[in-house]
């Protein structure tokens, strides 16, 4: 008599061709029957396998968007870095000129009690960097708008 573990794999081949169909040639609504037969319910793992498509496909369009961020983040950067600040001393009277000319609203209260604050050179320079950098920031962001 031959013992089980020295059968080769075509016997084990054919037993199984033998026991069961091939499922390459199952129409889907013959699988779907059987897994109803089966009582499988595939609707969990299904929802599974779309949320994590939409996670895979949201996570691609954020790096994306992060890459372009950081395309643009660099020439803004530059330009931002590359102000001159002019020492003069009628700085203050610049300042307020600049604040009532370009700025509207909550930022021309923050700037002009920020000037009234100032005390030094080095205050009123700091003052006129960030101004000139938020305008700068307001030019970019009004190109970058389609």
């Amino acid at each position: 008599m031959t013992r089980i573990e020295d059968l080769g794999p075509e016997v084990w081949n054919r037993f199984f061709d033998f026991l069961f169909v091939d499922e390459s040639e199952l129409t889907r609504e013959q699988v779907q029957d059987e897994l109803k037969q089966l009582r499988v319910d595939l609707r969990e793992p299904e929802q599974k396998l779309r949320r994590l498509l939409k996670r895979t496909r949201e996570s691609r369009e954020a790096r994306l968007k992060l890459e372009a961020a950081r395309k643009t983040r660099e020439p803004l950067l530059a330009g931002l870095l590359d102000i001159h600040v002019p020492s003069a001393p009628d700085i203050r009277t610049k300042l307020m000129s600049i604040i009532k000319d370009r700025l509207k609203g909550p930022e021309q209260a923050v700037y002009a009690r920020k000037l009234e604050t100032a005390s030094s050179d080095e205050d009123l320079k700091s003052l006129l960097e960030d101004i000139s950098r938020l305008d700068a920031f307001s030019e970019e962001s009004d190109d970058a708008k389609p």
